[in-house]
């Protein structure tokens, strides 16, 4: 179990590893034998994660990433809180052009998820599985964080300042279908979320 005692020495073994400061990741290990099972695990996961080459500088493939981030996820027994797809798709180190790649998407149609443009309800319990799958979660935190993406909001510019002040405009929910014939999408990759 992963208690804030735990937690905060982990952190405190991990400051004193980016000081280069052995005494202090000793003393941890020492001054905690109740713990001393836990950090030994913990620091086990850290150094097989640095032996495998993820070291800072590294060039990562997306999957590696996001094998990565769910390792160190499981190792702090931490879940990132998360409000919407944008910050899913930033807290995996991806950009845009990858997550749609990735997902056989075009850029277009992965922007109309992240602008809460698509509706959930327009998905079919495949297609969530494979965007869940995608990004290692699970078919309800997908949607939830789909239901969370709000279309930003921009004011029409042909309207009086008055009035812009009193009505905004934002992205026009549309089904995944719609999304998906108006897209720039290869017909193979348009038959392949049709399934």
């Amino acid at each position: 179990m992963n208690t804030p005692e735990l937690q905060r020495l982990k952190m405190a073994w991990l400051a004193a590893r980016e000081t280069g400061d052995t005494h202090a990741q000793f003393r941890l290990l020492q001054e905690h034998p109740e713990e001393q099972a836990t950090l030994i695990d913990f620091i086990a996961g850290y150094y097989a994660t640095e032996e495998i080459g993820l070291a800072e500088n590294a060039t990562l493939l997306p999957l590696t990433r996001r094998a990565c981030q769910s390792a160190l996820e499981r190792v702090l027994s931490t879940q990132l809180v998360l409000a919407n797809l944008g910050e899913l798709r930033k807290s995996r180190n991806m950009s845009k052009v990858e997550v749609a790649k990735g997902l056989r998407l075009s850029v277009d149609v992965w922007n109309k998820f992240e602008s809460g443009a698509i509706e959930l309800m327009s998905l079919s319990e495949r297609q969530l599985a494979r965007l869940a799958q995608f990004f290692q979660i699970s078919i309800e935190q997908f949607s939830g964080l789909l239901n969370t993406s709000q279309p930003t909001l921009s004011l029409n510019r042909r309207q009086t300042q008055q009035a812009s002040h009193h009505e905004q405009q934002g992205p026009k929910k549309q089904t995944f279908a719609e999304a998906i014939a108006r897209s720039t999408m290869s017909k193979e990759d348009k038959e392949f979320w049709r399934q």
